[in-house]
């Protein structure tokens, strides 16, 4: 039997790594042979993976260390691992060195793209160093198809090695049944206003995510007489700046900031709509599946896969990143029409339903690590896979622990 790594950076909590460990548990499950590795802490995520599990942690050390590159190529060649899934860009580096070290030993090797836009430029410079690793790797897999599309073309990569693996939500676990208490008592129980439009957004609080544009959103909408509320939850860095800019526009009263959540499901089931504000890094967003897997319409800044994701009009609504009066706009014309905003809220749902399950995502990988790169592989039956590998728990509203 074909045996495969999933090699990562760490084991903190981001989006490579949430989406890493459900997908290795669920391949162990099924009976493949599946190895996890690991350059360096944090291990946050490490009791997530299923107790079988072979697991290295390679202890890196400096910028680049030589002996994490010897102890990564002893325990390939002794677990006979022959290809190698880079879930982010940095193990890239080692899964590259040992090919060369290797030659004709060397494993597959295949690296998952998880940015479209950097946010910073020193980022940006370091695709100096990254295009090359990526032209020599077997399988290039991205987020989205607009991602593909413009990596192909900026870093010249070779389009025929790439493939677009969308992201999938357990729908089972994320749906508006799965939350036992109705909306109207979710909102009493969090003080929240019963006949108020309520919008939320769901992610750490970072300069990229830009929250500050739904404040400014809701203070237009109040300008104009609209009941409508924003919902944050999450936190992070920019939290004292979303606070000036709330006392700066005198929204204290309809801009509420949950911080982090065991659990997003009843803030999701509580809410009218879902709004991501992202400016850049967002390729295809777990927290809009998650959103609209529980019935919500989403209104989302036309980046990544954006586009992909929504159907413009039928099951969410897209706006130029920046653009505050165009996402003020969307949100009033959905604050308006309540069975506009229930009609395309269903249809989100059935969407999730029916292209972005956790179970085709799974199935791709699994073409991808054990059939030579096919993509008509049969698929693994699974119950509830990110229910049991992230019960969401204190400190973080994405699922796993913290530590």
């Amino acid at each position: 039997m074909a045996a495969a790594l999933l090699f990562l950076s760490d084991l903190g909590i981001g989006g490579s790594e949430r989406k890493s460990v459900p997908i290795a548990n669920a391949l162990l499950r099924a009976g493949h042979d599946i190895h996890l590795a690991y350059l360096n802490a944090p291990h946050t995520l490490r009791g997530r993976l299923d107790p079988g599990l072979p697991v290295c942690h390679l202890d890196r050390t400096g910028k680049f260390s030589f002996a994490a590159l010897g102890r990564l190529k002893r325990y390939i060649l002794a677990q006979q691992i022959s290809h190698v899934a880079c879930m982010n860009l940095y193990p890239l580096f080692y899964a590259q060195a040992l090919a060369w070290q290797l030659g004709k030993r060397a494993p597959l090797v295949s690296v998952l793209i998880n940015t479209t836009d950097f946010s910073t430029r020193r980022e940006e410079r370091q695709m100096i160093l990254y295009a090359p690793l990526l032209r020599r790797a077997n399988h290039l897999v991205f987020g989205c198809a607009l991602q593909q599309e413009q990596w192909i073309d900026r870093y010249k990569l070779p389009a025929a090695k790439s493939r677009v693996v969308y992201n999938g939500v357990d729908h089972a676990h994320f749906n508006p049944g799965a939350v036992a208490q109705t909306r109207e008592q979710l909102r009493r129980r969090y003080g929240l206003p019963l006949d108020a439009f309520i919008v939320i957004t769901v992610g750490q609080l970072r300069p990229e995510k830009q929250q500050t544009d739904l404040i400014r959103a809701v203070a237009v909408l109040a300008s104009r007489g609209l009941r409508v509320h924003a919902l944050l939850v999450g936190d992070g860095g920019e939290r004292a700046a979303i606070e000036r800019c709330i006392a700066d526009l005198g929204v204290r009263d309809r801009v509420h900031l949950a911080g982090v959540a065991d659990d997003v499901r009843p803030f999701l089931k509580l809410a009218d709509a879902f709004v991501l504000t992202s400016t850049s890094v967002e390729t295809f967003s777990n927290a809009t599946l998650e959103a609209m897997a529980m019935g919500l319409p989403v209104v989302l800044s036309r980046i990544g896969g954006a586009a992909e994701m929504v159907e413009a009009g039928r099951n969410g609504l897209l706006y130029s990143p920046g653009d505050v009066t165009q996402l003020a706009g969307h949100i009033g014309a959905l604050a308006g029409d309540q069975m506009l905003t229930r009609k395309m809220g269903r249809a989100a749902m059935i969407r999730v339903q029916g292209e972005f399950a956790f179970a085709r995502m799974l199935d791709e990988y699994r073409a991808l690590l054990y059939l030579g790169g096919s993509q008509s592989a049969p698929g693994v039956e699974l119950e509830h896979p990110i229910a049991e590998d992230f019960p969401l728990s204190p400190g973080n509203p994405y699922g796993g622990r913290s530590s």
